[in-house]
């Protein structure tokens, strides 16, 4: 198989590292979103928290991506077959439009006032987001190590 060349991404793993410890919004997003199936309220009130969440969600995953690609990835003008750090800055554009996309489809769910009909089809379209964003951030996990050496 030929191997695929494309410019040289290198990983600033400390600053990566740092950019992931310092978005604790996010990460206590992704709990509250998780915990959302499991709370004991009637069916209208966890549908206003899933839009609610899932917008903050939403800026939170932007923020993290646009840092991250700022000061996590450095391009070295070079050519290398090495694919890893430019897969994962694809992995954003990915998953930022999914997580845009489910939050329209549960805003405009809001507004017509179907929610909380589907709000079980909603939580499973999360969970496919939490899935593939959980795959992702191992991935960049995996490179912080390799860029520390570890």
């Amino acid at each position: 198989m030929k191997p695929v060349i494309s410019r040289k991404m290198m990983v600033n793993a400390a600053f990566l590292q740092e950019v992931k410890d310092s978005n604790t919004e996010l990460w206590l997003t992704l709990t509250q979103l998780e915990n959302l199936r499991q709370v004991n309220q009637e069916k209208r009130i966890r549908s206003r928290q899933l839009v609610m969440l899932l917008g903050r969600l939403r800026e939170c995953v932007a923020l993290e991506f646009s840092l991250e690609e700022t000061y996590g990835f450095l391009s070295t003008g070079g050519l290398s077959t090495w694919q890893d750090a430019t897969e994962a800055m694809h992995q954003h554009r990915d998953l930022y439009l999914q997580i845009h996309e489910l939050c329209e489809q549960a805003e405009e769910a809001e507004y017509r006032g179907t929610i909380s009909r589907d709000l079980d089809q909603y939580l499973d379209a999360f969970d496919d987001f939490h899935c593939s964003f959980v795959a992702h951030e191992a991935m960049e996990g995996e490179l912080i190590r390799l860029g520390l050496g570890v």
